[in-house]
């Protein structure tokens, strides 16, 4: 009996491997059907808030994320085609903003932005 349960755990693990392997193999070759976008705080202090704005002709979309501190990454998936570019402004704790277009006229799906004062 002990040996017919070890099997059973370890084709139940064996199963799980696979299926896990399967799965990571398949999410990093699967076709985006937007951007993913990294953005990294290099600055020396945290990021309050990122506020981009993108769209087209047909729709317009705002995303906010907050609280990234210095060194730390946050990636972001956007609705959003390739090239287009979309509006980026960056809060940082003391208070200074950036603004800017990120991106445009760059085909990359999944890209970094490095974020520094």
């Amino acid at each position: 009996m002990m040996a017919s349960s070890r099997a059973y755990w370890a084709a139940t693990l064996l199963l799980v491997l696979i299926f896990g392997a399967g799965f990571a193999v398949g999410r990093s070759n699967a076709p985006l059907h937007g951007m993913e976008v990294t953005f990294n705080n290099a600055s020396g202090q945290r990021i309050d808030a990122i506020q981009l704005d993108f769209g087209s002709a047909d729709s317009q979309s705002s995303l906010q994320v907050y609280r990234i501190e210095p060194g730390q990454q946050r990636l972001l998936v956007l609705n959003h085609r390739p090239a287009m570019g979309f509006n980026v402004k960056v809060t940082y704790q003391d208070g200074q903003m950036q603004e800017f277009c990120a991106l445009k006229g760059r085909k990359q799906q999944r890209a970094t932005l490095t974020l520094r004062l």
